[in-house]
């Protein structure tokens, strides 16, 4: 046994089946075809050639008790990817409360008179809600229907002609939004659409290409929705094989204009949405706004524009501003669902900002995420080993220890909420990104994962129930495999199906 130990990598499992105690090793693991079963599926990975110059980590943990029934690699700093929304939200749930709403508000400046008339500007006031104008979210509405509603209030407040301007106010947030570590390569693309004061539709558009007629073939820009007047696209996508999927990129930054596409899309007769993000969510929520309120009848004298674009000429704006409508985002509860089950890097960074704002009156990401890991310290966990850099995980810089996972889940089965944040996360063989994993086997309905995926890393982070009907914690972390994720997500997944076994 111990020569075979000095053989492999994997040296503490083989340990904990001969029962040594190490540090890394704080319970025996009972000696059942189970937990054998999963030994050696986690040794066969280990040893696969597509970890050679990767690295695993390991912890499952009993909620009740809090005791490890096994750790591997607990000590390890790994990349998280997505898992690092699982910190976000149960740091919001605990901090803000699942009943928590984010705020809208509608205002205006200046006298209204008798005959409707406003002396002055309708205002934005951006409160950072990530759901306004996307109906993904119960209690949520589309961007049609939520500029009709506000068009709908603004006449109730009297209003019928603006002689100023619709003013969007984000500043609840920092303008420099891109968080410290996100690519040029995802920036331009819907999922790496950053949390603004004031965000719109997902912070999103899309794009419809026409493939071309052959393979490599140039591809033709027929539409954006919602029309995106202002941007300039240079479309050098090309056609690649049928069902190769979106391999496209969009590249361009916040509050820019031109934007450049490239990468390929499948073969085929139809055209192929691509998404990309808002160059300038505020400014866009105001442009809509006020091409709402003309379709209305309330005439606007003005322009659409934000304060951070008056501020910038010198003319800030009003603050003595009547808010006459307050909207309300779904409760914090309904916002961790989506953002966990549908991986909602938005979300997550405005979840974030907002912990930042309550807990320290920061509105900066990097702000924000000190701010976590000082209320998780003050609350006795360790964290050692714990990077944030963003609150979605869209970061390669953000890193976290297979241990503090798995504390963190267990402390969060305790509290009065987590019936909802339990219920937030994908489950195999049903919903999310678990749907089409686990199908007839041990994990079906029971293991609940929130999934993670960068350019050569998987996590699965998560809960299940044993056999005997304990609810256990778990984290399970690969960085820096070779291949594509793929191939290499089977050999995860193999792994996961056995853990409700035991």
């Amino acid at each position: 046994m111990l020569i075979f130990v000095r053989k492999v990598h994997f040296c503490l499992l083989l340990a904990i089946i001969s029962c040594a105690q190490t540090s890394e090793n704080k319970a025996l693991v009972p000696d059942n075809s189970a937990m054998a079963a999963l030994e050696a599926a986690l040794m066969e990975l280990d040893a696969d050639s597509a970890m050679r110059y990767g690295n695993l980590a390991v912890s499952i943990r009993n909620v009740k008790t809090g005791q490890a029934l096994l750790e591997h690699n607990t000590r390890k700093a790994m990349v998280i990817a997505s898992n690092m929304k699982l910190v976000t939200t149960l740091t919001a749930l605990e901090i803000l409360g699942e009943s928590f709403r984010f705020k809208t508000g509608l205002q205006h400046d200046g006298a209204l008179q008798a005959d409707g008339t406003l002396n002055g500007n309708i205002y934005i006031k951006g409160g950072g809600d990530p759901t306004l104008g996307s109906d993904r979210t119960e209690g949520s509405l589309d961007t049609d229907k939520l500029l009709e509603l506000w068009t709908a209030k603004i006449r109730a407040a009297g209003i019928r002609r603006i002689t100023g301007n619709v003013i969007a106010d984000d500043g609840v947030f920092n303008a420099n939004v891109i968080p410290n570590g996100w690519t040029w390569g995802d920036i331009g693309n819907y999922y790496g659409a950053a949390a603004f004061g004031l965000n719109i539709n997902d912070n999103a558009y899309k794009v419809y290409l026409q493939p071309g007629s052959s393979l490599g073939g140039s591809t033709r820009l027929l539409r954006t929705e919602p029309v995106m007047r202002d941007v300039v696209f240079a479309n050098e996508v090309t056609t690649g094989p049928v069902g190769s999927g979106d391999q496209s990129y969009i590249y361009g930054a916040p509050y820019t204009y031109q934007r450049t596409m490239q990468g390929t899309i499948p073969l085929g007769s139809k055209p192929f949405v691509v998404r990309g993000s808002l160059p300038d969510p505020p400014l866009f929520t105001a442009q809509q706004l006020r091409e709402t309120l003309q379709k209305n009848g309330v005439v606007v004298g003005g322009s659409a524009t934000c304060v951070r674009l008056l501020r910038s000429q010198n003319k800030p704006g009003s603050t003595a501003r009547i808010t006459f409508y307050t909207h309300l985002s779904p409760p914090l509860r309904e916002i961790v669902k989506q953002t966990n089950l549908r991986s909602m890097n938005l979300y997550a960074e405005a979840m974030l900002k907002m912990v930042g704002i309550s807990q320290a009156n920061v509105s900066t990401t990097a702000q924000s995420a000190e701010a976590v890991a000082g209320f998780w310290e003050r609350k006795g966990l360790e964290m050692a080993g714990f990077f944030m850099r963003d609150g979605s995980g869209l970061s390669r810089s953000n890193a976290m220890t297979v241990n503090s996972m798995t504390n963190l889940l267990a402390f969060a089965a305790k509290r009065a909420y987590f019936d909802g944040f339990y219920q937030s996360f994908p489950v195999a063989g049903v919903s999310g990104t678990m749907k089409g994993m686990g199908s007839g086997t041990a994990a079906e309905g029971n293991l609940r994962a929130k999934t993670g995926t960068l350019d050569r890393m998987s996590s699965y982070s998560g809960y299940f129930k044993t056999q005997t009907g304990e609810l256990m914690a778990f984290a399970f972390i690969i960085n820096d495999y070779s291949g594509r994720e793929k191939n290499f997500r089977p050999k995860a997944e193999k792994i996961l199906v056995l853990l409700p076994k035991l």
